[in-house]
């Protein structure tokens, strides 16, 4: 195991484990920026180096310029933006050998210790591939953001107990669906083709994480929480210049892509057919017209290459697909994607 580990308070006899941080940036201030690296350096008990990704950002990479010659942080610039899913591959292609991975949205900030304790959390059993942090809403840092993702039969998917305040909803080291791609921390083959493998890009942006996380879970890998181990998160403000009629149609477009790879052929076929349903009444009644067509044909149009990675995958199922879903049995998402805080 890559992350042998003792408690915190013990960290001075024992060698800190090695840990890779992935941050993409695309669109975020200097500040914002600022914020996520610094705590990631300011990090307890963990030997951390940052791969920073700009891809390729509206203000040319200056969000990012303070971090090119520090010794602990790499500075890789994409020429293009293709996606969320794309700046991660990019960045683990620089990742060193044997290194635990985390993965933090340049819009969140992890607290001292929150490293270390994910790393206790993962080095617990040879079978757990990652592990989801608490992560609270950093305008509302009362209340959850997320505790990993969940995902419906109808393939809706979205942060576990968001909007809730934290009441101890889940044990530390508990076993969930996955973590939220927001923050987590992997084990250091995770990504590997020989386990997991890496990001989708064909999502773009949205459900790159569901998509991972079934397939984890297609391969029986376990997935914890470390409910100890707290990550700040400004939900969605490296995103929100999408506007939410474009969040929209990219969700929709992922979520028919995402269950047609991913879910029995039955539960595929019924989503299709339910989200058709669905879209050709909002057709009538609105809002989003456009984007409801738009999303469909383009699900359409990359329902082949879907199709053929379905084929790709193990064709036995670890984990049955009714107990993936039942991690979302009476969850529902508590937040108001106008106001961007919980509803």
């Amino acid at each position: 195991m890559a992350l042998a580990f003792n408690a915190p308070q013990r960290l001075r006899n024992v060698t800190s484990p090695t840990v890779t941080a992935v941050v993409v940036v695309h669109g975020s201030t200097a500040s914002t920026v600022h914020s996520c690296v610094q705590s990631l350096l300011d990090s307890e008990g963990v030997d951390i180096r940052v791969v920073l990704v700009d891809n390729a950002s509206p203000d040319r990479g200056a969000a990012c310029a303070e971090w090119r010659t520090h010794s602990r942080v790499q500075l890789i610039t994409s020429p293009r933006n293709d996606g969320f899913a794309s700046g991660v591959n990019i960045g683990l292609t620089a990742r060193r050998d044997g290194d635990g991975i985390v993965l933090l949205n340049d819009d969140a900030t992890v607290a001292p210790n929150a490293l270390a304790l994910c790393a206790v959390a993962l080095a617990a059993d040879p079978t757990i591939v990652a592990v989801a942090p608490r992560v609270m809403l950093a305008n509302q840092p009362d209340l959850i953001d997320s505790i990993g993702v969940v995902i419906r039969p109808n393939g809706e998917a979205f942060n576990a107990f968001i909007g809730q305040r934290w009441n101890n909803q889940v044990s530390n080291g508990a076993d969930v669906l996955g973590p939220c791609f927001s923050a987590a921390m992997f084990r250091c083959d995770a990504f590997d083709s020989a386990s997991v493998g890496p990001l989708d890009e064909r999502y773009r942006l949205y459900y790159e994480d569901i998509d991972w996380v079934l397939r984890a879970q297609r391969a029986g890998q376990r997935i914890v929480a470390a409910t100890n181990a707290v990550v700040f998160h400004q939900h969605a403000a490296s995103t929100r210049l999408l506007g939410e009629p474009a969040r929209y149609e990219l969700v929709q477009r992922n979520l028919l892509l995402c269950a047609a790879k991913n879910f029995t052929l039955q539960s595929a076929l019924r989503v299709w057919g339910s989200r058709l349903i669905v879209h050709a009444k909002g057709c009538i009644t609105g809002p989003y017209r456009v984007q409801r067509i738009r999303s469909f044909g383009r699900a359409l149009v990359a329902l082949p290459a879907a199709l053929l990675a379905r084929r790709q995958l193990p064709r036995r199922r670890t984990v049955a697909e009714s107990t993936l879903f039942a991690y979302a049995a009476g969850l529902s998402p508590n937040f108001d994607t106008d106001t961007y805080r919980a509803s």
